[in-house]
């Protein structure tokens, strides 16, 4: 009997890249306006201080599921999921080409996490060089040999401890690279139909990360693998109900969500809310790149559009972006305290503002795309 024919790859999907951009530019322009944290000078400085904290909290009060992880962060591994676990589910009953699939993930994103690794560590050497009465630069310092070597060799996942090293952020690049470690024994389950196993696993590790707050550090816990874990089977979900069911998702369902989503921010805390938070918010991505794939279908025009190809260019160097943007942030506000004895808000707000970016276009050019170049949705 013959095999059959290969399933052709869908085509890319550039409402994604949109999504993709969007989540980049929420996490870097929340760390642009909180880490820009001199004093204002002037009326304009201080309108400008007063209008950027205005947003923030709004954006944490409409979007971020308080006291738990970014929601752009939550989006990205609702997307990673969706993204990766998509094409395999096009291919269920053909033969998978492991070695093809581990190599182009260390293509994806190995080369730019160590260009970030790389980075925050001159930071570091920078900052012990000269060091400036900053208690934000004093914290990213912070570097251990282990924990070094955890942030270098991959492995930063399964650290105890939180990983400054000049670039913290890194730790969620951390704990998806021991998810696609782990994905081939997810492939079996989905490929055998056990989403449900699935699900329960997922849900009990978060139930875990509660169980162990009290022994390993909870900074850790809620932002590795235990709870982050969940997110990502809610992607690849979407991307089997998607394929399988042709699953569509109204706005309503969108604006429902969303409304509950507002409802728990206001609830009175009791133990637990955060979690049921961060799970409502992930059901919203999870149900938003659902939708966004429809919209996309329906709306082929505006592929052209100004915002659409502004957000599909954010999305373009939404990695490098990410991985990038704390380091330079940190040189920047070390190299204005010590080289030029600064403290103009004026100055640190426009340099963390363009530095970030030009960093990410270059390493994007220069790294990200010498060693990967996608061939599926997202």
């Amino acid at each position: 009997m013959s095999s059959p024919p290969p399933v052709p790859s869908a085509p890319r999907a550039w409402s994604l890249d949109m999504l993709r951009g969007a989540c980049a530019l929420a996490v870097f322009l929340n760390h642009w306006a909180v880490w820009s944290d001199f004093q204002p000078v002037g009326s304009a400085g201080t309108l400008v201080h007063g209008g950027l904290e205005l947003v923030y909290q709004a954006f944490i009060q409409l979007a971020w599921p308080t006291g738990g992880q970014h929601p752009a962060v939550i989006c990205f591994f609702v997307l990673s999921g969706f993204c990766v676990h998509g094409p395999f589910e096009r291919r269920l009953g053909q033969p998978v080409d492991w070695r093809g699939y581990f190599h182009r993930r260390t293509r994806r994103i190995m080369p730019v996490y160590w260009a970030g690794a790389l980075l925050g560590l001159v930071y570091v050497l920078a900052y012990l060089w000269r060091p400036a009465a900053d208690p934000l630069l004093q914290l990213h310092a912070t570097a251990t040999p282990a924990g070094v070597a955890a942030r270098l060799g991959g492995w930063a996942g399964l650290w105890p401890e939180e990983i400054f090293a000049g670039n913290y952020t890194l730790g969620t690049v951390a704990v998806e690279i021991l998810i696609y470690l782990m994905y081939p024994l997810f492939f079996l389950a989905a490929a055998a139909g056990r989403w449900w196993l699935l699900a329960l696993i997922a849900v009990g590790l978060q139930f875990l990360a509660l169980a162990l707050r009290h022994v390993v550090d909870p900074f850790v816990l809620f932002s590795g693998v235990l709870v982050m874990a969940l997110f990502w089977y809610l992607g690849a979900l979407a991307a089997h109900l998607r394929r399988k069911l042709d699953w569509r998702v109204p706005g309503w369902w969108l604006g429902a969500g969303w409304a509950l989503f507002l409802l728990l921010q206001q609830t009175p805390h009791f133990f637990g809310l955060n979690m049921l938070k961060q799970l409502v918010w992930g059901l919203l991505c999870m149900g938003g790149i659902v939708w966004l794939i429809s919209w996309e279908e329906r709306h082929q025009a505006k592929r052209g559009h100004a915002l659409v190809r502004l957000l599909r260019g954010a999305g373009d160097i939404s990695y490098p972006l990410y991985a990038m943007h704390t380091p330079v942030i940190l040189l920047v506000n070390w190299g204005l305290l010590t080289a030029f004895a600064s403290r103009s808000y004026a100055w640190q707000l426009s340099l963390n503002l363009v530095l970030p970016v030009l960093v990410a276009i270059l390493v994007h050019r220069e790294i990200e795309r010498r060693f990967y170049r996608p061939q599926h949705p997202g």
